[in-house]
């Protein structure tokens, strides 16, 4: 198993912060148990035993990316014909669990939490609610990336911190590249903080540190959480923002297709729960054909 690791580790396909998770993960969570057992004798059961002694000292997300790496390495095993099948077929080990189901904030809430942080981020907020941005995609936006009038942002990148680095590439996924239509209240807002917080040169970063620089996601989420407290709303977490601006999008009666080209998503799975979660507009939709019906009773009551 550590060959295999060892050969995956070096992929030419794997993106600069994805290789150094993969490498983190190796190194911390599976190294030790795995390096030295031979392939052919990794078995379900042996899978399953090494799950339950490290869920006891490993958090569950980085659980998560461990068995996902366990498994991925099996797989190339597969595909080698080194073995028939993947032992690796935990159900639910690969999916990562939230502490709690993340909410979609209402437009008062994502007005209360812009107006809370720094001036020079309040733009930021907005962005990602109702552009439904991921945070290293926004943060990643430079000026050429926005149309003059800031109603068209174009995501060509996204932004992530590796080992105290920012690491700059493509987005999450091929699906990630897209342009994304805001609303023309918010282009006029991201249009004056182009003014008044931004370079003018092309690569300037639209949302940027006060020397310029990329703003970190550490220092932006005690910003995030400071703000949340100052305007006495439950738990929040940024990526809510994003949740937030995908469940609204539902809400306006947007496709499958249609969501997934606006989140870049590349499986229709993300935007389906999206759909699902605007499903209490089916009782708004029943109290709307209630009225066409009491209108179209009247009419036949009273005719003319």
């Amino acid at each position: 198993m550590g060959a295999y690791a060892h050969d995956y580790l070096r992929r030419a396909d794997l993106r600069e912060s994805t290789q150094a998770l993969y490498a983190a993960t190796w190194r911390l969570h599976l190294s030790e148990r795995w390096a030295d057992v031979p392939v052919g004798q990794v078995t379900p059961h042996l899978v399953r035993t090494w799950h339950e002694e490290a869920a006891r000292s490993i958090r569950p997300t980085a659980l998560v990316h461990a068995y996902r790496l366990l498994r991925a390495l099996l797989a190339v095993a597969v595909d080698d014909e080194a073995i028939a099948v993947n032992p690796a077929r935990l159900r639910g080990a690969g999916t990562a669990r939230s502490a709690r189901a993340s909410r979609s904030l209402t437009a008062e809430e994502v007005s209360a939490l812009a107006d809370a942080v720094p001036p020079r981020y309040r733009a930021l907020v907005l962005v990602m609610a109702y552009g439904a941005l991921r945070f290293g995609e926004a943060t990643a936006l430079r000026r050429c990336d926005v149309s003059a009038d800031g109603s068209l942002v174009t995501v060509e990148r996204s932004v992530r911190s590796v080992g105290g680095r920012q690491i700059v590439g493509p987005p999450k996924t091929d699906a990630g590249r897209r342009a994304v239509a805001l609303p023309p209240t918010l282009a006029r807002t991201l249009a004056r903080h182009l003014e008044e917080h931004v370079g003018q040169g092309p690569d300037a970063l639209v949302f940027s540190t006060g020397t310029g620089g990329y703003l970190a996601r550490s220092g932006w989420t005690v910003m995030f959480q400071r703000a949340v407290s100052a305007c006495g709303l439950p738990p929040v977490r940024s990526h809510e923002l994003r949740h937030t601006g995908a469940t609204l999008a539902a809400a306006t009666g947007a496709t499958t297709e249609e969501l997934m080209a606006r989140l870049g998503h590349a499986s229709s799975a993300a935007a389906l729960l999206y759909q699902h979660a605007a499903s209490h507009r089916d009782a708004e939709i029943a109290s709307a054909l209630d009225a066409l019906l009491d209108g179209s009773s009247r009419t036949r009551r009273n005719p003319r």
